[in-house]
């Protein structure tokens, strides 16, 4: 669904990394055949918000830019 480094947008809050839903990301792992995603996504500074990276994002969660 989703290829390493396509931009994806969150669908939703996710309240345990505290990204919020509309935020942009880049994706940086793909898990196996594509059953989850490692983003990057970065705060209104541009800092990367740290926690998303410790959590892999369904296919559900994100959408395409």
């Amino acid at each position: 669904m989703f290829e390493l480094y396509d931009t994806v947008v969150l669908l939703e809050d996710d309240p345990e990394t505290g990204v919020k839903a509309g935020t942009e990301g880049t994706v940086v792992y793909i898990q196996g055949n594509g059953e989850a995603y490692t983003v990057e996504f970065f705060d209104e500074n541009g800092d990367t918000i740290e926690d998303a990276l410790f959590k892999d994002f369904l296919p559900s969660q994100l959408k395409k830019k």
